[in-house]
């Protein structure tokens, strides 16, 4: 008996788009062109080949299911059906010029096409008169279909759901449109049949609350609440759940998934959000269809959804690898606009993921926890607009993964600090060996900062996007001000250097120059104006200084802060004074580091005092005045491992801490020994615990005077013997040696370490 072959309905507003490819073209080089109205040497844009029509995102989810299909042993019968009047879309697109840089790239000379704008239909969203209603004519088509594409463009979704789900048995539905709201009635009709694909600007452009917020953990939190507010109407309040699937885009780098079966997240490695494409760098629009195809491709063989982790795990991968390419490419050009050609194919042996296989360990996929009170009040912190301990607290749990692998917990005993203490020694160890240890952390990198703490991210990526923008200004009216706060070495300055090194990389040499002052070695307020003569000689060379004004907050004249009252003229006006004449320094970077302070949050204390007369002192002190002309302030923290964290009674949250310290102490190690120890092909055990543990007095400073005045002994191996002498190694470190041999101990245990 021969097998039925699968019908599959695809039903859309009617969209026309029309791609027009255009080129820049000099009047100088193509003297020709009968180009009014321009001078001869202008540039002006030309078509670089046919306009191209085509059917809206109805008929790229064809293209896409026909490229889909190609691959696939199904051969579904698929009809499309348009509702509404005709809109017209116009998109335009330019070729991104690629540097060579890489081998793979030099074939590509037909990809790197963009749109950079789209021109829209004059009328708006939700006009009721293209609804779709279900007429003779349209019977047969709507009727005795296995599964139904619905992609609406006019922003309020045909409410024929009831008459189309009495016509098709049975039904699965994929459904996207140009709003999350309106969609409650299929969600509900449909249940787990029915999956509602949305892009992140849906959620954007409604009256959800969404922020730019540059962090993972705070954008999935924001759709996590927009979802389930009651103006979305997915989420079912009676049984804790949303009534159907909901996959997210957060093109190109994440896609989150939430509905019955929980809540799933997968992001880049080393990739945060991208609210939008900048213009001059161009978008893919096909992006969001592709994805509708391909869950289409997999609800026709499961004649269904079946949105389990590994079954998300294995289609957010394929997402991911697609958008990749999409996103680095563009379209194809041959004669006319084209999609690329993508790899469909499943990352699963045999194509269909299984609900009892294992997955390695992947940093980058996240499963949330089910929704309880104690996981909602943590969302509602990770989502809200605050900035404190608390949120803080919240954003570092909200992707939370263990500590150590679950088989490793034996007899019912949770963790504790030595297991903490071993695991992160294994990361070290094989990085520094292999440079493979850090790969199975969900580690952010920006130039050498590496850290694992979305507290830490949030502030160094606000820093760099502000920095940026100021430097890219056409003019600037005074310097940019910037407040770092943190213990002696924790990394103050480095921080503020690897993000002035990272802008540096877009253009062409290095635009900074870096200047370092210590108040403490002023002698008067004269000095001020003394030391910012070379940071203007530098604005006079072309170049952006970065001025370090290092324990800003000391005293003078007997006052903590004493300083600041003299900066005032030039954060405020851009003006120093020369025995009263006024100079105009420029663009320049004021980077004022606490030494009296080790937070923002200590700062803010100083105008919130019990005593009034103590605020009365710092308003003579101007201290109000210079908070308000800071533009960002980072807070770094130290990597102080307090003895309150070296105990058998640890409580999580302590062995939390311990975690994030210790992680932050190995990527300084690891980049010292890089930068110092490049010869040595093997670090023991040994020598790598004693650095990890020790208790150091001037936080990461000490970590690298040690590692650079050990490098006399230039050996292949570097062990305890080649580290500093302990009659020097006392002006940075004490070594805790007692906890190097518990460690020890628990390493032979495990078998881990036959012999120290």
């Amino acid at each position: 008996m021969e097998k039925k072959m699968p019908k599959v309905l695809l039903l859309g507003s009617n969209v026309k788009i029309y791609n027009l490819p255009v080129k820049e073209v000099s009047l100088l080089e193509e003297g020709n062109l009968p180009a009014y109205g321009y001078n001869p040497g202008d540039d002006i844009e030309l078509l670089a080949g046919k306009v191209a029509e085509v059917g809206g995102r109805l008929e790229e989810c064809l293209t896409w299911l026909a490229s889909y299909l190609t691959t696939s042993e199904m051969s579904p019968r698929i009809q499309s059906l348009a509702y509404g009047r005709e809109k017209k879309v116009y998109q335009i697109f330019k070729k991104r010029v690629f540097r060579q840089r890489r081998v793979e790239d030099r074939g590509r000379q037909e990809h790197g096409w963009f749109m950079i704008n789209q021109i829209l239909p004059a009328e708006g969203r939700g006009s009721h008169k293209d609804h779709f209603v279900v007429t003779e004519e349209s019977l047969e088509t709507l009727s005795n279909n296995n599964g139904l594409v619905l992609i609406d463009d006019s922003g309020v979704p045909p409410q024929v759901c009831d008459d189309i789900v009495d016509l098709n048995p049975g039904l699965w539905c994929v459904a996207m449109g140009i709003s999350v709201a309106h969609w409650e009635k299929w969600a509900v009709k449909l249940g787990d049949r029915f999956t509602l694909f949305c892009r992140l600007s849906d959620l954007e452009t409604t009256r959800m609350e969404m922020d730019s917020s540059v962090n993972w953990e705070t954008i999935v939190a924001m759709c996590l609440r927009a979802l389930r507010t009651p103006e979305v109407g997915l989420w079912d309040s009676d049984n804790n759940r949303f009534f159907c699937h909901i996959v997210v885009e957060m093109f190109p780098h994440g896609i989150l998934y939430a509905g019955p079966e929980g809540v799933f997240f997968r992001y880049k490695k080393g990739c945060l959000p991208e609210k939008s494409s900048p213009r001059q760098r161009g978008s893919v629009p096909c992006y969001d269809t592709m994805v509708t195809s391909m869950l289409t491709m997999d609800a026709l063989r499961f004649n269904g959804f079946t949105f389990s982790r590994n079954c998300f795990y294995d289609l957010s991968k394929r997402v991911l690898l697609n958008w990749g390419v999409l996103s680095q490419n563009g379209y194809a050009f041959d004669e006319g606009l084209e999609f690329p050609d993508l790899d469909f194919a499943s990352t699963y042996p045999d194509g269909a993921p299984c609900s009892f296989l294992e997955n390695n360990a992947d940093p980058t996929f996240v499963e949330l926890p089910a929704f309880s009170a104690d996981f909602d009040s943590t969302l509602e912190l990770v989502a809200s607009q605050i900035w404190n301990e608390s949120k803080k607290k919240a954003l570092r749990s909200f992707f939370h993964t263990p500590f150590l692998p679950r088989q490793s917990v034996k007899n019912g005993m949770g963790y504790d600090y030595l297991d903490i203490i071993v695991s992160v020694l294994h990361y070290l160890k094989e990085e520094v060996n292999r440079g493979t240890g850090f790969n199975t952390l969900p580690i952010f990198q920006l130039g050498h900062l590496r850290t694992t703490d979305p507290a830490e991210i949030d502030p160094v990526i606000t820093l760099h996007n502000v920095m940026d923008s100021y430097v890219s200004k056409s003019s600037v009216l005074r310097p940019l001000c910037i407040g770092v706060f943190g213990p002696p070495g924790s990394g103050k300055s480095f921080a503020v250097k690897q993000v002035a090194d990272v802008i540096s990389r877009n253009y062409e040499g290095n635009p900074f120059d870096f200047f370092e002052f210590n108040l403490t070695q002023f002698a008067s307020p004269d000095e001020i104006n003394s030391a910012i003569d070379p940071i203007r000689a530098s604005v006079a060379q072309g170049k952006v200084p970065i001025a370090f004004w290092d324990e800003f907050d000391c005293r003078y004249d007997g006052n903590e802060f004493g300083y600041l009252r003299y900066f005032l003229p030039s954060m405020q006006d851009g003006v120093t004074y020369v025995h009263g004449i006024p100079y105009h320094i420029g663009r320049a970077v004021f980077v004022f580091a606490g030494g009296v302070k080790a937070s923002y949050t200590d700062m803010e204390k100083l105008l919130q005092p019990a005593d009034t007369r103590e605020l009365e002192v710092a308003k003579t002190l101007k201290i109000p005045d210079f908070m308000s002309r800071l533009r960002v302030v980072l807070d770094i923290d130290g990597i102080e491992v307090a003895e309150h964290l070296l105990r058998d009674s640890a409580c999580e949250d302590e062995l939390e801490e311990l975690r994030r310290i210790l992680l932050k102490r190995a990527f300084i190690i690891a980049h010292q020994m890089q930068t110092h120890w490049k010869t040595a092909a093997r670090k023991t055990s040994g020598l790598l615990l004693r650095l990890l543990l020790a208790e150091y007095k001037f936080g990461a400073r000490s970590i690298e005077a040690v590692i650079e005045a050990s490098r006399a002994a230039d050996r292949l191996v570097y062990g305890l013997p080649e580290l500093i002498a302990p009659s020097a190694a006392r002006i940075h470190a004490r070594w805790r040696v007692d906890l190097e041999r518990r460690i020890d101990q628990v390493r032979k245990r495990k078998g881990l370490r036959a012999v120290w």
